[in-house]
C-alpha cells in the first residue's frame, strides 16, 4: 500500500467472486497492513458475506464457518464490517468487539419490481421455504400484494425438494423471493411447482446471486421471465442466458460509509 494511512479511516472494498478464499486472505492482509501503518479505523465492505450459510453446527464434525470468518476479520485488525442481507441473524452475534452494519436490499429490489408490475392485485410474493416467510412478508407489504409459501423437504447439504404450496397463485404474476441463489435447485423447483398450479409469469428475486455449478443451466430450462439480484456479487458467466438483471446497492453502501466517517 503506497498511500499514507496514518490516522485515516480506511475502507476495504472486497468482492467475493469465484476465488473466495483468495479474496478473503487479500482483505485480511490489507487490513493488517493498514493497522501497521497507523490507520484510525479499518472497515471491510463485504456486500456478500462469505461463508454465511453455516452459522451453526448441524452434524458432528462441522465447523461454524460464519463465526470463524468474523474471528479472522477481527484478528486482522478490522474494526467494522458493512454487508448486505446476512443469511442468518445469528451471524450478528459473532461480531464481537467489531461493529456490523447490515444493509437491506429490500428497497432497491422493490423499487425495480414496481416498474414491472402495474396491477399488484394480480401479483404474489412467494417464499420458497418456511425460513424465508418473514423476508417474503416484508416484500409483499412493500409492494402491497399477497404472498404464498412453498414447503420444501431437505434431503441433504444443498439439496431440497419442493413439496407443498400454500396460497393461491392461479393466473397470478409470482415473485419468488430468497436471499441467495446458489445452484438454483430450490428456486427452479419452486418455479415449476408454481407453473403447475396455474401461475402466469414467474420472476425470481434474491439478494445475492452466486450462480454456482448447474445454476445457469437450470435457469435456462425453468419457466422464469427474469432473475433479479443485487450487484453484491459479480455478474456470472451466463453462456448466453440474458434474463439476469442486477440492481445497484452502491448508493446504500456509500451512505453507510459516510455515516461511519462522519
Amino acid at each position: 500500500i503506497l498511500e499514507d494511512m496514518r490516522n485515516r479511516d480506511v475502507f476495504i472494498m472486497q468482492t467475493s467472486g469465484p476465488y473466495i478464499n483468495d479474496n478473503i486472505m487479500e482483505t485480511c492482509l490489507k487490513a493488517d497492513a493498514g493497522k501497521r501503518m497507523g490507520a484510525n479505523k479499518i472497515v471491510a465492505i463485504m456486500p456478500s458475506f462469505p461463508y454465511a450459510r453455516q452459522e451453526r453446527k448441524v452434524e458432528n464434525g462441522e465447523p461454524i464457518s460464519a463465526s470463524l470468518m468474523m474471528a479472522l476479520l477481527r484478528a486482522s485488525g478490522i474494526d467494522e464490517v458493512i454487508t448486505v442481507d446476512l443469511h442468518a441473524p445469528a451471524i450478528q452475534g459473532f461480531a464481537r468487539n467489531m461493529k456490523l452494519t447490515e444493509l437491506s436490499s429490500l428497497r432497491v429490489i422493490a423499487d425495480y419490481l414496481k416498474t414491472k408490475f402495474l396491477n399488484m392485485m394480480q401479483t404474489v410474493v412467494v417464499s420458497p421455504d418456511f425460513g424465508g416467510v418473514k423476508r417474503a412478508d416484508k416484500l409483499a407489504k412493500e409492494l402491497g400484494c399477497d404472498k404464498a409459501i412453498i414447503y420444501k423437504n431437505r434431503t441433504g447439504h444443498n439439496q431440497a425438494v419442493a413439496e407443498t404450496l400454500l396460497g393461491n397463485v392461479k393466473d397470478k404474476n409470482c415473485i419468488i423471493y430468497d436471499d441467495i441463489i446458489d445452484t438454483a435447485g430450490t428456486i427452479t423447483q419452486a418455479s415449476e411447482m408454481l407453473k403447475r398450479n396455474g401461475a402466469d409469469k414467474i420472476y425470481i428475486c434474491a439478494s445475492h446471486g452466486l450462480f454456482n455449478g448447474p445454476a445457469i443451466e437450470r435457469l435456462q430450462k425453468a419457466p422464469v421471465e427474469e432473475v433479479i439480484v443485487t450487484n453484491s456479487e459479480r455478474m456470472p458467466i451466463t453462456n448466453g442466458y440474458n434474463k439476469i438483471h442486477q440492481v445497484d446497492m452502491s448508493e446504500d453502501i456509500v451512505g453507510a460509509m459516510l455515516n461511519i466517517s462522519g
